[in-house]
């Protein structure tokens, strides 16, 4: 049922185009991204491993054109979503001010306010990314120290970083260097919201401003997100799930979800069920299919799988992401991209892209019990193609290998 609802139980049509984009995006709702492309970016994956060979140029023109079918928002991480969706995160845009973005700084907050005042009238005269902007808009506040990241975001990058999360910014896209193109909302979709500067509650309308407000509570502004309509989007997309797996599929707060669960199991939207003992709900138009069929490589951030908790309860399988952790810690690779074959998840696949040389690297760990080389070698091959990467060198049950050596194996694949 929930690989049904995913999209995940059928078999791939033969010549995927923008329908079939279309209605993937529709039924997940949500498809997270990340400036990691140890493969390809993020977003492109999800799209693959339903759809497979796919023209990405396609994908970004419905992203990036008008109409755009999705925007991109906080609405798991950062993540793609429908413009209608990103109305429905009331809070999110009206508490952006929890977080200090340099409004609080006591020497230059009212500084910075002002130059985030400045980007909107400079976005009024069209879009941009932050260097761009940062070259329109000339500031003398000097930059902050880095994060615990290594990073030093520019102060004009953390003003649009601001602007985006309260709604008076958006993103109208991506650039080739995968940087953000920032717009004025109403200059990127008419549904998104246009809201009024805000830096507090009613009650204390400067309350972000202030460089003694300390840690300010979630909840503040006594505003709410959408948590009923949120949930009858992640529902269906999920085809059924705990309080927890609704929750987690938009970052809603639990106890909003639970009444959102409740209201919805009254009107019968969602069917009380039990699996092994979990309670559970499922939405009710959910198809159960006899079996499901084919493979697929599912990216570390794919809807099915960035809910760690409800990919061990459904399926037995333990998965962590392994991109922070240090080398010589890493226990399957750095990429690892879970293999489902046939209803179960049944390999790890560490993946990674030489595009300088035209191959594609995967070390590949079989879960116990399980072989599906021949399932495992036909999607890398297939992925491999779609990279436009000619060879395949696959390494069996250790860490990624760069060199074909005596438990490797070399598939060769037309470009193209």
């Amino acid at each position: 049922m929930a690989l049904a609802a995913s999209g995940l139980a059928r078999a791939r049509p033969q010549r995927p185009d923008a329908g079939h984009l279309r209605r993937t995006f529709s039924r997940l709702g949500v498809v997270q991204v990340d400036s990691v492309q140890a493969v390809t970016r993020s977003h492109y994956l999800p799209f693959f491993s339903r759809l497979g060979p796919y023209p990405r140029e396609t994908l970004d023109r419905l992203l990036w054109e008008e109409p755009r079918m999705g925007v991109e928002y906080w609405a798991h991480e950062a993540a793609y979503t429908a413009p209608e969706t990103v109305g429905l995160f009331h809070r999110r845009r009206a508490e952006w001010y929890v977080h200090d973005y340099g409004q609080r700084d006591p020497r230059t907050g009212a500084a910075f306010a002002a130059l985030m005042e400045q980007i909107c009238a400079e976005l009024a005269a069209g879009p941009g990314s932050a260097r761009e902007l940062s070259a329109r808009v000339p500031h003398s506040l000097p930059e902050r120290a880095r994060d615990h990241w290594g990073w030093n975001p520019s102060r004009v990058k953390s003003a649009l970083e601001a602007l985006l999360r309260s709604g008076r910014a958006a993103c109208a896209g991506r650039n080739a260097q995968f940087e953000r193109i920032y717009a004025l909302p109403q200059h990127v979709h008419p549904a998104l919201p246009q809201p009024p500067a805000c830096w507090g509650p009613e009650e204390d309308p400067e309350l972000g401003l202030r460089p003694d407000a300390g840690r300010i509570p979630r909840g503040v502004s006594g505003e709410a997100d959408d948590a009923l309509a949120l949930v009858r989007l992640a529902a269906p997309a999920l085809g059924l799930g705990t309080v927890d797996c609704f929750a987690d599929y938009f970052r809603l707060p639990r106890a909003a979800t639970a009444e959102a669960v409740r209201t919805l199991a009254g009107t019968g939207e969602l069917v009380e069920v039990d699996v092994d003992g979990t309670r559970a709900w499922r939405w009710h138009s959910a198809v159960a299919p006899r079996t499901a069929e084919g493979s697929a490589l599912l990216a570390p951030f794919d809807p099915l799988v960035f809910n760690r908790r409800r990919l061990s309860w459904l399926f037995g399988f333990d998965y962590r992401i392994e991109i922070y952790t240090p080398a010589e810690r890493r226990r399957y690779g750095y990429y690892v991209m879970p293999f489902l074959h046939d209803g179960r998840i049944r390999a790890r696949v560490d993946v990674r892209a030489r595009r300088g040389e035209g191959v594609l690297v995967a070390g590949v760990h079989m879960e116990p019990g399980e072989d599906c080389w021949a399932a495992v070698e036909e999607e890398l091959g297939e992925l491999a193609g779609w990279l436009g990467l000619g060879e395949v060198v696959i390494g069996r049950n250790r860490p990624i290998c760069l060199d074909a050596g005596p438990q490797a194996r070399t598939v060769r694949r037309e470009r193209g």
